[in-house]
């Protein structure tokens, strides 16, 4: 327990917390808030409430942590602001106290009695195990040991962020992981760590720094634990509209304790896919790898009950190898022309990642009032990589991914108050660079040799990707927590955030052509210079058979955006049964997507210049102008025109939230709660350096966002019940989430009538605009998406005395996108096509199930966990076009089923006694029963055949074939850790 030092006059405590207050009036990214757990409640003595004044004191076990209060005149009492552990709480004086165990951003309710007059030594009434029960938000907590415990492929700790109903975290072919929720997109999500958000605000992937890495946001060794709220968070959370993950960080303790491991697995523990098994009865052995991953974490006092140290490294060594494929190269017997050149570079591919991720605290306790925490955290990643198997090892790429930050933060804590300021840093990197020089030629095979009817065969060449992506800020934030009101917490919060993004380079440093391969000769429309063929442009960048899209010149977008943000919350305990939390936040940012940009003048003169083309024998007449086209077309160009001057910050971020919980018999065994916010996530900046960039081509494609700005948000609403059955707790809601103002890039092209002259209803107009310039290409905010879901999880709490958890977690989804590729992507080529409306998401299973739990009182002292993962699999969207390709009624989009998921993962562990410490060794094995679980499809259909080839009357007899899975096959890794 910490020495208690003498107080200063309340005044200079006063003065000193409004000094604070005004240096810290405008704030960093999150609150601490969303990590801290609050405990309220009432003191009885033989039945009556406890005097106003009563000393409340909850003493952290493990590092001394003092953390008090005095009880109101009703007896009831706040305690705000603890970090998640074991606390011992005392009242009125006493030496010794009841013990309660917080968790990550826990709202506990503890009633506190003494069976005398005499108060001292209380106990809590209830079940402790259900003190954070009452409670509006949806939301599941993830414990240090389900982290620990549960098998999977890599050190990330979000692979258990799934155990929360409604949310899905992915692994794709190549390594990069992804989190998500509901139908929306990878960028609504967020991770707060101790209060900080790690928004990533240039690249997409949410979180900082995972767009394309395949390593960890976070070294797993330095979670204590962490909260997967799907929705109606409180207002202290912010730049998130999907699922919000709040972690916290270990801390050292009075006691030094410390971990080191390493694990292995490779090629040869790795079964091999039936893509790969085919690929070896065909003579093409597969790659061997290998996986490293080694690290530690050791923690302690440097003083006492008063200052303590927490330091911990990850470190990843991967090699992640493809094998390179060529497709239909079948389709060309005797294998003429450049056949047999593509089929030599088939073959292995061995990609190189590496990563260290280092995080490092001091906590502080000054007094009894007041605490200081200093952290740091480190990310650095290299890696070499190909874009997938139809790339040739010429189009490899070198990554670097980089992440620096530092934050300090100040606690006070008064009987009826607690201040939090915190100030902080933070810089990151994503650097994508390609040595190669040669242009990219994408050779596809078409039946017809035409390029709207084709299929890869192998890209070839250098890689155009050549970027560097900058972001770094500081960020100062408030968080005032007030409890002198009986029955209220009030919290409020003020943030501040002075963002710069560099931004550079170009994703097309180098041409890229798209050639069909003659199926007679095997030679491509594409003379080294122009493309040939039919219907070749007066430029020579297309034809009937090949397209061209010409290198980029770099260019950079170097602007800043402050970032600002205020919330009031108010968790109102209206009676001891029914709880009302009331809040709403406003942010804002004044530059997000580079208000002083201006349009390029050559761009300017094309739209007001005469249109004069002729598409599908569609003419303009005498003088129309191509912005009088798009007119037609009901696109007003002077909306997407910028001044530098045009562009307004958006103004309208204010986001109320309401929820409410019922304790139906007042004693946490049957709870119903439920509630509606609105919350409001940003734009990535990098869609202003695609405007910028891609404008600096010469004749090149046009890319405009529209001036009026909007920022996207979604309106969640839920009903839910908790209940207690005996040692589990059940946990069913209802949430309906609707999602607005998604930013999309659409197609502008647009004939002289202002329609699509005869594409198909899926494809937009492809083509120019006037005066030879590429396609227009226009931002806007008018994206949506909703899902309805059920939620249902099931949890029995790991206890020493049983030895075991678990953990069940299902989901149903309804979800819906207006994007037309039923996509959550950015790109949403054919908006404005057909009539808006809703689309099925390709992007949700209907049904998932995921089940986790781990048992440690085995026979020898074994330890055995296991996660498994059940999906009905997400739909599919096939375009069949094989009614024609001609006609505006010539593809039609079908809906195809994909196959389900099927996943166990087990993990055995034996612990062994050495001299000063343990010894752990552990077999993890990943899908046990070796499932292939089918992903990718062929889904080219091919146009009308007599007979018929396949289920949609096509000419393509590989229709619906299966072409990869997702995951890894069985696959065993063997670790071992010394902890002390």
């Amino acid at each position: 327990m910490s020495t208690h030092r003498p107080r200063t006059p309340w005044r200079r405590h006063a003065l000193a917390s409004a000094a604070a207050t005004v240096l810290f009036a405008f704030a960093g990214a999150a609150s601490a808030q969303t990590s801290n757990a609050t405990v309220r409640g009432s003191i009885t003595a033989a039945g009556a409430a406890a005097p106003a004044g009563t000393d409340v004191v909850a003493v952290n076990k493990a590092n001394g942590n003092t953390y008090r209060t005095k009880t109101l005149p009703d007896g009831s009492y706040v305690l705000a602001g603890l970090n998640p552990g074991t606390y011992e709480v005392r009242v009125a004086g006493a030496a010794s106290g009841s013990v309660i165990t917080l968790s990550v951003g826990q709202n506990a309710t503890v009633d506190l009695a003494s069976g005398t007059a005499q108060l001292g030594t209380v106990v809590v009434e209830g079940s402790s195990a259900r003190q954070g029960v009452i409670d509006s938000q949806v939301g599941t907590t993830v414990s240090n040991k389900m982290i620990e415990a549960i098998p999977q492929a890599s050190r990330n700790f979000l692979s258990a962020a799934d155990f929360a109903p409604g949310v899905r975290f992915d692994t794709d072919p190549g390594g990069n992981t992804r989190l998500r929720g509901g139908s929306q997109n990878i960028d609504s999500v967020n991770v707060f760590i101790d209060g900080v958000g790690r928004k990533n605000n240039i690249l997409r992937g949410g979180v900082s720094g995972q767009d394309t890495s395949q390593g960890n946001p976070f070294p797993q060794a330095a979670i204590a634990e962490y909260r997967v709220l799907t929705q109606n968070y409180k207002a202290e959370f912010d730049q998130v509209s999907s699922v919000a993950i709040a972690a916290v960080t270990k801390s050292g303790t009075n006691e030094t304790h410390g971990n080191v491991y390493a694990n292995r697995t490779g090629s040869n523990w790795t079964s091999l896919s039936p893509i790969q098994e085919r690929d070896k009865a065909n003579k093409i052995e597969p790659p061997s790898y290998k996986q490293i991953e080694a690290g530690f974490s050791i923690g302690g006092a440097i003083k006492k009950d008063a200052l303590h140290y927490f330091l911990a490294y990850d470190g990843k060594q991967l090699e992640k190898p493809r094998q390179l494929t060529a497709m239909n190269l079948d389709k060309y017997p005797g294998s003429p022309g450049l056949i047999p050149s593509i089929a030599a570079q088939q073959g292995s591919f061995k990609g190189e990642f590496k990563e260290h991720l280092l995080f490092g605290k001091l906590s502080a306790e000054i007094d009894d009032r007041q605490r200081l925490d200093l952290s740091m955290t480190l990310r650095r990643e290299t890696s070499y990589s190909v874009d997938g198997d139809r790339f040739a090892p010429s189009t490899a790429i070198n990554n670097q991914n980089k992440e620096s930050r530092v934050d300090l933060k100040h606690e006070y804590a008064a009987d009826r108050w607690l201040n939090e300021a915190r100030i902080g840093w933070e810089r990151t990197q994503w650097n994508p660079q390609s040595d190669a020089v040669d242009p990219q030629v994408r050779y596809k095979y078409s039946p017809t040799d035409r390029i709207n009817n084709v299929q890869d065969i192998f890209f070839v060449g250098g890689s155009p990707n050549a970027q560097d992506r900058r972001q770094s800020g500081v960020y100062l934030k408030d968080d005032f927590t007030y409890t002198a009101i009986s029955g209220h917490v009030i919290k409020a919060g003020a943030q501040f955030k002075a963002m710069k993004y560099d931004l550079s380079g170009t994703a097309f440093r180098v041409p890229t052509i798209e050639t069909v391969l003659n199926t007679t000769t095997g030679q491509p429309y594409y003379n080294g210079l122009a493309c040939t063929g039919t219907n070749v442009s007066s430029s020579g960048l297309s034809s009937d058979q090949c397209n061209i899209r010409l290198a980029i010149p770099t260019a950079s977008a170097n602007f800043k955006n402050n970032q600002y943000g205020v919330y009031l919350q108010d968790d109102w305990k209206v009676t001891k049964q029914l709880e009302l939390n009331v809040g709403a936040r406003w942010d804002y940012e004044d530059n997000m997507l580079n208000n002083s940009y201006a349009t390029p003048a050559d761009r300017i003169a094309m739209l007001n210049a005469p249109d004069g083309r002729t598409v599908d024998g569609i003419t303009a007449p005498p003088g129309q102008t191509y912005a009088q086209t798009l007119a037609k077309a009901g696109i007003n160009i002077a909306d997407y025109i910028s001044t530098g001057s045009s562009r307004k910050a958006y103004k309208g971020a204010f986001a109320p939230r309401l929820g409410g919980s019922f304790d139906v018999l007042g004693n946490k065994a049957t709870v119903i709660y439920g509630g509606w916010g609105r919350s409001y996530d940003r734009k990535m900046a990098n869609n202003a350096l695609d405007e910028l960039q891609k404008n600096a081509a010469p004749n090149g494609e046009t890319w405009m966002i529209k001036n009026d700005f909007k920022m996207p948000y979604a309106d969640q609403m839920s009903l839910g019940l908790r209940q207690a059955l005996g040692a589990w707790n059940a946990d069913i809601a209802v949430s309906k989430v609707h999602a607005k103002n998604q930013f999309i890039w659409f197609l502008g092209n647009r004939d002289p009538n202002g329609g699509f002259g005869n594409t198909n209803a899926l494809d937009p107009l492809w083509g120019g605009a006037p005066r030879n310039y590429g396609s227009l290409i226009l931002g806007t905010f008018a994206g949506e998406n909703k899902a309805t879901s059920l939620f249902l999880s099931l949890e029995k709490p790991y206890t020493q005395a049983s030895g075991w958890s678990m953990t069940v977690a299902y989901t149903y989804t309804d979800a819906k996108t207006t994007n037309h590729e039923w996509s959550d992507d950015i790109f949403d080529w054919a908006y404005g096509k057909s009539t808006y409306g809703f689309n099925p998401s390709k992007d949700a299973e209907k049904h998932r199930l995921v089940v986790g739990g781990l048992l440690d009182k085995l026979p020898w002292d074994l330890q055995l966990s296991g996660k498994l993962t059940l999906g009905d699999g997400q739909p599919r969207r096939v375009p069949d076009c094989h009614t024609g390709f001609s006609g505006p009624t010539g593809c039609r989009a079908v809906a195809r089923g994909s196959d389900t998921f099927k996943q166990l993962d087990l993990a055995l562990a034996k612990n062994f006694k050495v001299y000063g410490g343990e010894l752990q060794v552990r077999l993890d094995v990943l899908n046990l029963f070796n499932t292939a679980n089918w992903g990718y499809y062929n889904d080219w259909v091919g146009g009308p055949s007599t007979p018929p080839k396949n289920a949609l009357g096509g000419d393509n007899p590989d229709f619906d074939t299966r072409t990869g899975v997702r995951g890894t096959m069985r696959q065993f890794k063997l670790g071992a850790s010394y902890s002390f």
